[in-house]
């Protein structure tokens, strides 16, 4: 039966809907930092991207940033012009000021010695004279917290008490590897011994780079002693400055895509970018001991609504780096329901994967600047890429064998095992990246039975395949172990990582899930995706020259040699070059000169020598010679000419 024209419409609609609702994007966009540009958003727009923006100000911790810059946007450790006072801020740091060394800490006293006031000051009271019959030594400590160059020292008195200056006095900076678990040392840089003026300055010549600075008070008087202000001046960036963002929620469980930021690192400075992932709202574990349970518990474990700012106010009585051993209350990282900090993302890899564990719900940013005095960094914005729903809801995988030879071919089994609910995309395709190429793929078994209407292709950049398979892995398809065996090289003793991905090919603009390391496969105990290797004390593996004979009369059949061979076990560039010889001695021909990283390279030889003029048939000896840094690795050989 016919529908009427009005029904055949509604459907449509409908049909409409759903089709469409089906290939509607998931994927979010997280920037966190300078906001988008409207351009940007339009282009996200056509590619049906949401996103998100995210302010910098919005933070559990930062310490050392400049807050003009952050205000404007952008996160850069803290700048000082040689004319302003480095000291005035140090409390903005969470820098202090300690009487006697650390037996007090007294922020009032900071106050009154940072506060540019000339009518505040702190006083060492007079002594009477019949009770001063020694030289009597006083200190005041400065942390300001962070690492600065210091060129100038300057001290201020009392306006209304100009007279009662320091007549003699010293100052001191903290040793290097300066650590406050043991007995502070302060060398003296600067003796006073005679001082006749109210107002002092002190040159440093040559400039101390420095995180503590120490006034050493010698009293040679009874009389009343005072400074109201006590300044430093040096210039240049604070040497260690750092940044967490606020913990951020997403909508719900997703897959983690990329991470790109943009910013600058001069070439002296490091700018460290990390990630951690969580499933509930609170990264820390809030600690107390209740005596009448006698027991030390967490009363906060995941999700609590109290921040640790609240928690250090209502419960933490000792949170600076003198808490008591015997202390009630402390906090601890989470580690069962948050990832710890991953390892710095290098800053120029921008739009690198992100390698926190997913999917999850909670995601949090770290930037850590590292400078020298003239050189620093600045991040603009941070942003992450999710997919809302995930992929699957879990995905674990390990790979065996887990040992083999360096350069030499080995059957890999890359076991995966998803979770998938409903309302996951579910995926029809794996990415394998391998450290040296592919060589095949050779079969795909789904709980044990092969799927042989499987294709792959090799990635773009070499380092690895894609493989698809017609059907889609949905809900009934959870818990099921997917078995990928494939042939490969292995090129670096260390450290060779079998990063894998799935994806859903019908959503090719969707984040490609990663796979965590984890137990795939009962039989198999490693539960990792990283594979070691056999030690190898050779640079070249297995030079291969073919074919050998060869003839050079170009008629098109063996007119050139190739000289092959795989480079190992380097971590940079490292030169290499390619000779051949004549069985005199002589230097026929320069065939290759260059910088090689890591991996197979093969050049040619067409029988000419360096004038471009064919050699006479004979035999010919052939070098191939590594160079890293004082040693050298040459491999030799023979090759005949023949026409």
């Amino acid at each position: 039966m016919r529908l009427p024209k009005s029904a055949e419409l509604l459907l449509l609609v409908l049909l409409n809907i759903v089709f469409f609702a089906q290939d509607i994007s998931g994927v979010i966009l997280y920037r966190i930092g300078t906001p988008f540009s409207t351009a940007e958003k339009d282009s996200l727009a056509s590619l049906d991207i949401d996103f998100k923006e995210i302010s910098w100000s919005a933070s559990q911790l930062q310490n050392a940033l400049e807050v003009d810059s952050l205000e404007a946007g952008s996160l850069q450790p803290n700048f000082f012009d040689e004319d302003e006072d480095i000291a005035a801020s140090l409390l903005s740091r969470d820098g202090w000021v300690k009487i006697k060394v650390f037996a007090n800490d007294n922020t009032k006293v900071g106050q009154v010695l940072l506060d540019k006031d000339p009518e505040t000051s702190y006083t060492w009271a007079a002594i009477a004279p019949e009770s001063f019959n020694r030289i009597i030594q006083e200190t005041v400590t400065f942390d300001l917290g962070g690492q600065f160059l210091i060129r100038q020292i300057r001290l201020r008195p009392l306006s209304t008490k100009p007279e009662h200056f320091l007549e003699r006095f010293n100052i001191g900076i903290s040793e290097p590897g300066f650590n406050i678990a043991r007995p502070p040392i302060f060398p003296t840089i600067a003796e006073i011994k005679e001082n006749s003026e109210p107002e002092v300055s002190i040159l440093l010549d040559p400039p101390v780079s420095t995180r503590f600075v120490q006034l050493q008070v010698v009293r040679a008087t009874p009389k009343e002693l005072g400074v109201a202000d006590f300044e430093i001046f040096g210039g240049g960036f604070v040497s260690e400055a750092s940044y967490e963002s606020e913990i951020i929620e997403l909508d719900d469980i997703a897959s983690f895509g990329s991470l790109s930021w943009s910013g600058q690192q001069d070439p002296n400075a490091r700018v460290d970018i990390r990630t951690r992932s969580g499933t509930d709202r609170q990264p820390e574990i809030f600690w107390e001991l209740r005596p009448e349970q006698q027991d030390i518990v967490p009363f906060l474990l995941g999700g609590g609504d109290m921040s640790m700012t609240e928690y250090k106010i209502e419960y933490g009585k000792h949170f600076d780096i003198l808490k008591p051993a015997n202390r009630q209350d402390w906090i601890s990282s989470d580690t069962e329901n948050w990832s710890f900090w991953s390892s710095p993302y290098l800053f120029e890899n921008s739009g690198i994967d992100i390698v926190s564990p997913g999917p999850r719900t909670f995601f949090q940013v770290k930037a850590d600047f590292l400078s020298t005095v003239e050189d620093g960094g600045k991040i603009d914005f941070v942003e992450f890429k999710v997919s809302v729903p995930p992929t699957v809801r879990g995905l674990v995988g390990e790979i065996f064998p887990q040992l083999t030879q360096v350069g030499q071919p080995t059957h890999f089994t890359y076991y995966i095992r998803p979770t998938i609910r409903a309302g996951d995309i579910g995926f029809d395709g794996v990415e394998i990246s391998t450290p040296a190429g592919v060589i095949s793929v050779d079969s795909l078994r789904l709980d044990g039975i092969n799927q042989d209407d499987f294709s792959w292709v090799e990635k773009e950049d070499g380092l690895g395949f894609e493989l698809t398979f017609p059907r889609k892995l949905e809900p009934t398809d959870s818990g099921a172990l997917l078995e990928v065996v494939f042939n490969a090289p292995v090129l670096r003793e260390l450290g060779n990582v079998f990063v894998g991905k799935v994806f859903n090919s019908s959503k090719p603009n969707e984040v490609r899930q990663r796979i965590n390391p984890g137990n795939a496969a009962d039989e198999i105990e490693s539960d990792m995706l990283t594979v070691k290797t056999s030690l190898i004390k050779s640079l070249v593996f297995a030079p291969r020259v073919g074919p050998n004979p060869f003839t050079p009369n170009n008629d098109n059949i063996n007119d050139i040699v190739n000289l092959s061979y795989t480079l190992l076990r380097v971590t940079a560039p490292i030169p290499v070059s390619i000779e051949i010889f004549d069985l005199s001695g002589k230097l026929v021909k320069q065939v290759y000169s260059g910088d090689d990283p890591i991996g197979e390279y093969s050049h040619s030889w067409d029988g000419t020598n360096n004038s471009n003029r064919l050699v006479p048939p004979g035999i010919y000896l052939y070098r191939i010679a590594v160079d890293v840094q004082s040693e050298q690795e040459v491999h030799r050989g023979i090759i005949s000419v023949v026409y």
